[in-house]
């Protein structure tokens, strides 16, 4: 098969899964839980499930990126790396139980039933250390069995949330505890799929378990200093300005990060290609890096150019008409999408080239930024703050790892590519905003639900003419990609 037909096809089974998810975390966290809580007490329950994501994206400090890169060029290797990275994301699961319990005692205090109930909560990290076998699936582009999994997943976190409502519980702990059963059973699923295709050894050697620490460490560095940007927005919010202001953030910042699973989940079907071609044809890893670059541009200046002329309406469709403080954020944190995009596959072709210290260092910086601000910002201008550092901060990151990735991979940065995305994008931004000033756009008795299908169709469309679509990343089968895959 056709190397852009294969990511494309294994991207669609990545996109169609974190859909379904997504919509399911939707319907707990935008529709269920905002109804069912007060915000104040939904702001405690957003705030232990930003804390457990930030947790679990960074349980492998590192190492699963560095496995599945080892893994992808030597995969005779697999079990024995796989084995040391179950061990490690083991053994960092403790250290976050710990983190939680102290965070819970901070917060909530030792009499609260909330503070015991996200310690209880938190053990579920300890399922997600034999779910580090998920990478060699990775590794064989495989994604359907860890799709299950994470449908799964999901699916009993819906299911338990409703069981809750269902039984008039109001305790924000027993949401997290709902929250984190959904770990077990991804964890238990992945784990079980994993096992037929590969039997994870577990006897390496100290000197084995060593090497993997010194090549993972600086990426770990990196994955923890990249969630801390990401998600510290939403933590510092309880303490400068309130419980409420945290929800009304997460509302903006959910639809946010529904957006974003489109660049995740199809950097991480082109990652096991990235780090085949670095060493095998450099050349066409040059190649497949500025292909890949354009299309997520395409796509997300497209949503940049969009999501501001409706985010109020996305909020007031999704969320209470009580979070409608949640719809300037989000229009501000649209302007974050298009860097993150275009950021992902340059973020990746550094650490699949063995620049995860550089990698580091930028990520470090990008805390630095993103804390900065806050503690500037979010006092003066509450969340809007919080958005605008967050666009500074995604800014700061991809300036840096495009630079990082140009460099180590001897590319001329091509502007003329993406010059037609740009143009379409800006075409359906003109447009939005000319309709948004019609009477008719403007009339109360329309439909919000009107106004955001106008602005979704608009984003197509301004993606269908923008030359990146069907996907082709220049490289045909045969080559040195496919026949290690």
């Amino acid at each position: 098969m056709n190397l852009s037909k294969r990511v494309a096809r294994q991207s669609s089974v990545q996109v169609s899964g974190r859909l379904y998810t997504a919509l399911l975390a939707f319907a707990v966290t935008a529709i269920i839980l905002p109804r069912h809580l007060d915000t104040a007490t939904y702001g405690v329950t957003a705030f232990y499930f930003t804390l457990f994501l930030l947790l679990t994206n960074v349980l492998d400090f590192g190492a699963g990126q560095i496995v599945v890169r080892e893994a992808s060029r030597r995969r005779e290797e697999a079990a024995e790396l796989v084995g040391m990275l179950i061990g490690l994301k083991a053994r960092i699961a403790w250290v976050g139980i710990g983190l939680v319990a102290t965070l819970a005692l901070a917060f909530d205090g030792p009499g609260n039933a909330t503070t015991w109930l996200a310690i209880v909560a938190s053990l579920h990290l300890l399922a997600h250390a034999p779910a580090g076998i998920a990478s060699v699936l990775q590794v064989d582009m495989a994604f359907r069995p860890i799709v299950v999994a994470q449908c799964l997943g999901q699916s009993t976190w819906l299911l338990g949330t409703l069981a809750l409502v269902a039984l008039g519980v109001h305790e924000p702990g027993w949401f997290v505890v709902a929250f984190g059963l959904a770990g077990v059973v991804y964890g238990v699923s992945t784990w079980t799929a994993g096992r037929r295709v590969l039997e994870p050894s577990f006897g390496a050697s100290v000197e084995r378990r060593a090497w993997l620490w010194r090549e993972s460490w600086p990426a770990g560095v990196a994955a923890a200093m990249a969630t801390v940007y990401f998600y510290v927005d939403t933590l510092m919010l309880r303490p400068l300005v309130g419980d409420e202001a945290v929800a009304y953030y997460a509302s903006a910042y959910r639809v946010m990060t529904f957006v974003l699973m489109v660049p995740v989940l199809f950097s991480q079907v082109i990652f096991p290609i990235f780090s085949r071609l670095w060493p095998a044809a450099p050349e066409q890893l040059g190649l497949v890096l500025t292909r890949s670059t354009r299309f997520l541009f395409s796509l997300g200046v497209c949503v940049a150019a969009t999501l501001p002329w409706v985010a109020q309406d996305v909020i007031a469709l999704i969320f209470p008409v009580e979070y409608a403080p949640g719809g300037p954020a989000l229009a501000v944190l649209a302007l974050a999408t298009v860097c993150v995009f275009v950021a992902y596959p340059h973020v990746l072709v550094v650490l699949a080239s063995e620049g995860q210290r550089t990698m580091m260092w930028i990520s470090t910086g990008g805390v630095v930024v993103n804390i900065v601000l806050n503690l500037v910002t979010v006092p003066r201008y509450g969340i809007l703050g919080a958005a605008w550092a967050t666009v500074a901060t995604e800014a700061f990151i991809v300036v840096a790892s495009t630079v990082v990735a140009r460099q180590r991979t001897g590319l001329v940065a091509g502007r003329s590519a993406y010059l037609r995305p740009l143009a379409c994008a800006g075409a359906v931004s003109a447009g939005l905003a000319a309709l948004s000033a019609t009477a008719w756009w403007q009339d109360e008795a329309l439909h919000v639900g009107v106004r955001v299908a106008f602005g979704f169709v608009a984003g197509v469309v301004g993606v269908a003419l923008s030359g990146t679509w069907p996907l082709n990343l220049g490289v045909e089968a045969g080559g040195p990609v496919e026949a290690q895959a």
